[in-house]
């Protein structure tokens, strides 16, 4: 989603926003994470959520700029987060895969040259379309 993309929302939109995010904030930091961190439980992810939820079943069209910067917040995240983890998996899993199949000699794309052949060209195998698997 674009900056150009992010639009005004109807009442039921932004009723769902308040409710939702208010939601994920309580359960999160107001139950979740001080329970794994055994800290006792703080107030304000509770404070958040009641002003959230209010807003949302009150005057939903309030929770617009909000709703706008958190959009934002998500956009700037998505321009950091993704090439991170696109990197992590080529680097992980796509590299190590390639590494091993070149180890064992194996060229999936049949790029090898042998001087042997007359034609790469690979003959095409007729597929029913009434039964294509």
């Amino acid at each position: 989603m674009t900056h150009d993309e992010i639009k005004k929302l109807d009442k039921k939109g932004l009723r769902d926003f308040g409710l939702l995010i208010g939601g994920l904030i309580a359960v999160l930091f107001g139950l979740v994470v001080p329970l794994l961190r055994r800290h006792s439980l703080p107030w304000w992810p509770w404070a958040i959520c009641a002003v959230l939820v209010v807003l949302a079943l009150v005057a939903p069209k309030a929770l617009n700029p909000i709703y706008h910067a958190w959009m934002k917040f998500g956009i700037l995240l998505n321009k950091i987060e993704t090439p991170i983890i696109l990197g992590i998996v080529f680097y992980l899993i796509v590299w190590p895969m390639g590494v091993i199949k070149n180890l064992f000699g194996e060229d999936a794309m049949r790029r090898k040259l042998n001087p042997k052949m007359d034609t790469y060209r690979v003959p095409r195998t007729k597929v029913s379309m009434e039964r294509p698997f």
